[in-house]
C-alpha cells in the first residue's frame, strides 16, 4: 500500500512538522511516539513497535511488535520525503501485507477500505473539515501556528485588560483561569502578585503555557493543568475569583462549567467572564467555519445561566474595547473592529 500526498515545504521542514503532528496525533490514540533512531512506540507505556530507520529529512521506517494471536511476521510501515516542484512529497508506505488470522483478500480490503480510505475521505467532508479548523485554531488549539497564536494573541488583549479592570486583582487573590490557551492572560494577571492554577483541554496550550509562565511555576505561584472544564481538578472553596476568556461560546454544557466554577470558588468568590453576542459572527472575531460552531448568547441568557448556576449578584457589561484596543497597541486599520460596544459582553458575577 502507497499514499501520498504534497506539502509547500522544503523536505526538512516537511519532515519536521509532519513527525511533530504525528506525535501529537498518536498521543491522542493512546500511542506514544518517541522520535529518533532509536525510538519507540508505547501504548499505556508497553512497547508495541520500534524505529528501524531515523534518517531525516528522508525517511522513517516502524515495524510494529506482532501480538500473540498474529503470525510472528514483521509489519512495517515507512515514510518517505521526497523533494518536489515548490514543496515535498510525502509517502505513506506499507510494503508488507496485513495480516489478517483466518482471513482472505476480501478481508484485507476491507480493512483498508473501513480503517484507512474511509477516514481519509471523511476527514475532508465539509463538516468534519470545518470541525478540524475550529479546533486546530480555536476549540481545542493545536499544532505551532496555534502556539505562536496564542503565546502572543494581541487581538486578545483588549479583552484581557476589560476583564483585568473589572477583576482587580490583589496579591491575596487565588485565581483559576478555565481554558488558559497559551498563557497570555496568566502572565498579564500574575503580574498582580496574586496565586493563580489553570486547565485547558489542549496538551499544546497547555505546554505553551507552562513555558511562558515557567517562572511563576517554578516559584510555586502557578499550575497548569490538561483538564476538562465540566471536572475542573482543584478542591471545593479554593479560589477567590476564576476568569474565562473566548471560550464560553464552545461549550457543550455551560451550566455544568458554571456549577464546577461555583464549586471551586470561595464563599465571597468573584467571576469574569468575557464572550460575544452574535453580531461578531462572520466578522474577522468570529469567521466561518468557527462561527457557525459556536453559541452566541444574548445578555439575559448569560446572566440566567450565572444565576442558575449559584452566582447572587450577577450584571452584564459591555465595556469600550476600542480604547483597550488602542492602550495595547492594535494596528490602526484593525481599531474599527473593536468599535461595537455591544458585540463584546462581560458577564461580572460573585457568590
Amino acid at each position: 500500500m502507497r499514499v501520498t500526498f504534497e506539502v509547500d515545504l522544503e523536505p526538512a521542514a516537511a519532515f519536521d512538522a509532519i513527525v511533530d503532528e504525528l506525535r501529537l496525533a498518536l498521543n491522542r490514540l493512546g500511542i506514544e511516539l518517541q522520535p529518533g533512531r532509536q525510538g519507540q512506540l508505547l501504548q499505556n507505556g508497553d512497547p508495541v513497535g520500534c524505529v528501524t530507520r531515523w534518517n531525516p529529512p528522508e525517511e522513517i521506517a516502524v515495524e510494529w511488535i506482532p501480538p500473540a494471536w498474529q503470525p510472528p511476521n514483521t509489519q512495517s510501515v515507512q515514510l518517505r520525503f521526497e523533494p518536489a516542484a515548490g514543496g515535498t512529497l510525502v509517502a505513506l508506505e506499507q510494503p508488507d501485507p496485513i495480516l489478517l488470522v483466518g482471513g482472505d483478500a476480501l478481508e484485507t480490503a476491507g480493512w483498508l477500505a473501513g480503517q484507512v480510505l474511509a477516514p481519509l475521505l471523511a476527514a475532508s467532508a465539509p463538516q468534519q473539515l470545518g470541525d478540524w479548523v475550529t479546533d486546530r485554531r480555536a476549540r481545542r488549539p493545536t499544532g505551532p501556528q496555534a502556539r505562536a497564536t496564542y503565546r502572543d494573541p494581541i487581538y486578545h488583549r483588549p479583552n484581557f485588560l476589560a476583564v483585568l479592570e473589572v477583576l482587580q486583582l490583589q496579591p491575596s487573590d487565588y485565581l483559576v483561569e478555565i481554558g488558559c490557551g497559551g498563557g497570555a492572560f496568566l502572565h498579564d494577571a500574575l503580574q498582580s502578585g496574586c496565586r493563580a492554577a489553570a486547565i485547558d483541554h489542549s496538551a499544546d496550550m497547555v505546554r505553551t503555557a507552562s513555558e511562558l509562565n515557567r517562572d511563576s511555576i517554578e516559584a510555586g505561584r502557578l499550575e497548569i493543568r490538561q483538564a476538562d472544564a465540566e471536572a475542573l481538578p482543584f478542591r471545593d472553596d479554593a479560589f477567590t475569583c476564576a476568569v474565562m476568556t473566548g471560550v464560553f461560546g464552545f461549550l457543550s454544557h455551560p451550566d455544568r462549567v458554571l456549577g464546577e466554577i461555583c464549586r471551586v470558588l470561595a464563599p465571597g468568590g468573584r467571576l469574569v467572564l468575557f464572550t460575544g453576542t452574535k453580531e461578531l459572527s462572520g466578522t474577522p472575531a468570529a469567521p466561518e467555519p468557527m462561527a457557525s460552531r459556536l453559541h452566541f448568547y444574548d445578555d439575559g441568557e448569560l446572566e440566567g445561566l450565572a444565576r442558575r448556576a449559584g452566582f447572587t449578584h450577577v450584571r452584564l457589561e459591555h465595556p469600550d474595547f476600542e480604547a483597550f484596543a488602542q492602550q495595547v497597541g492594535i494596528p490602526e486599520e484593525a481599531i474599527p473592529l473593536f468599535r461595537n460596544r455591544g458585540a463584546g459582553q462581560l458577564l461580572v458575577a460573585r457568590l
